[in-house]
């Protein structure tokens, strides 16, 4: 699968931040604690391709505000669901 979503500054991608109670975005790509870097979202989303466990891309792109299936199979965290996000999931699904 791939996503869509917004890159941060801190190179890490949306899924990998977290917004506390007073508001406050922390990434948390290093196995759920902070990267150490400033975080700031950037503009534009991009498609963020996934590999399965021989190395092949994923060529199925999981559409904005949906979850990331688990092992398990719940929906845990929820991908991007804002418009410029959807706009590019339009164009791009079709293709996919």
């Amino acid at each position: 699968m791939a996503l869509i979503g917004h890159r941060c500054s801190c190179g890490h991608n949306d899924i990998n931040h977290a917004t506390d109670a007073d508001g406050k975005r922390a990434c948390t790509a290093k196995a759920g604690a902070p990267c150490g870097k400033r975080c700031k979202t950037l503009g534009d989303p991009e498609v963020m391709p996934t590999f399965d466990r021989k190395g092949n891309r994923v060529e199925r792109i999981i559409p904005p505000g949906e979850g990331l299936p688990t092992e398990t199979g719940s929906t845990g965290t929820r991908t991007c669901p804002c418009d410029a996000c959807q706009a590019l999931y339009e164009q791009l699904a079709p293709a996919a």
